[in-house]
């Protein structure tokens, strides 16, 4: 037999004492940082509308400020929701 055979009630009722409060730290985060990178991807898209309307070189800085914030939003978007490697 393994040790996972000889838990008891009350060995359940402390683990999941312990690990409740880390899972609801877990969700808000996720949600907190969900939030903070749906809204990075809007001001990604603001300075690539703020490039368009521009002229010279503040049109690649805008340009390019706006693809590096919306590619850093969607790859954290990526490893907070489908990436495959999570930690438990």
């Amino acid at each position: 037999m393994s040790g996972a055979d000889d838990i008891t009630d009350a060995d359940v009722r402390r683990i999941v004492r312990e690990e409740l409060p880390r899972a609801g730290w877990s969700i808000l985060s996720t949600v907190f940082w969900t939030v903070t990178a749906l809204f990075a991807v809007l001001v990604g898209l603001q300075l690539g509308q703020i490039a368009l309307a521009g002229e010279g070189i503040a049109t690649l800085a805008y340009g390019g400020g706006g693809v590096v914030v919306v590619g850093a939003s969607l790859y954290l978007l990526y490893l907070l929701h489908w990436s495959e490697s999570r930690t438990v």
